[in-house]
């Protein structure tokens, strides 16, 4: 379980985040919503642990998350970003292999292609590929590494309808399995029934 109490994040002069609560219980989906500009992806990395808080806490398993060491992080929780930075020249298969040193293993890198139907991609090089393609390996590497805790900034950006509902399906057979997931999503909320939680306000 994740719970937040009563945090504020600052960027630079401005305050993004103030005074905000929440819990996020294991085998649930949370997403965040709201205008651009609003603090969506500023919170996603508060509760990654890649922003430090003006005050309050963020604890991860009953434990304050600025207490862990990065490398437990890295196996406690996959961050998704929305714009994934890959910037040297390694085939899909080779940025998979990565994830090695944060639990993945061969079979689950297969087992993540399989899930997002990419395995014409696998002997690519990522910096061949297009916006989408690019989200779906992160996707992959997120879910190969097998870590409770699933966090994705805009999953479902620059995604068809086949591979939206692919992505979809896959993070709720994630969350009945036992994961928490967070995501950010700048949808009309009506289209997030299969969500457990919508956050708008924070």
């Amino acid at each position: 379980m994740i719970s937040i109490k009563a945090i504020s994040v600052t960027r630079g002069a401005n305050s993004v985040i103030k005074d905000f609560s929440a819990k996020f219980k294991a085998g649930t989906i949370t997403a965040i919503i709201g205008p651009n500009g609003c603090g969506k992806s500023t919170l996603l990395a508060a509760i990654a642990g890649d922003l430090p808080l003006a005050c309050g806490t963020i604890s991860l398993n009953e434990k304050d998350l600025a207490s862990y060491q990065i490398a437990e992080l890295a196996k406690l929780r996959s961050v998704v970003l929305q714009q994934p930075a890959f910037n040297l020249a390694f085939t899909v298969q080779e940025v998979l292999a990565m994830a090695r040193t944060a639990g993945s293993t061969l079979a689950s890198e297969n087992a993540a292609i399989a899930k997002l139907a990419i395995s014409d991609l696998a002997n690519r090089k990522v910096t061949q590929l297009s916006g989408g393609e690019r989200q779906r390996v992160a996707i992959a590497l997120a879910i190969a590494v097998d870590a409770p805790v699933l966090l994705l900034d805009e999953p479902l950006a620059a995604q068809d309808v086949e591979s939206s509902d692919r992505i979809i399906e896959l993070l709720k057979a994630a969350a009945k399995a036992g994961k928490t997931i967070i995501l950010v999503a700048h949808v009309p909320e009506s289209e997030l029934s299969w969500c457990d939680q919508i956050i708008k306000d924070f």
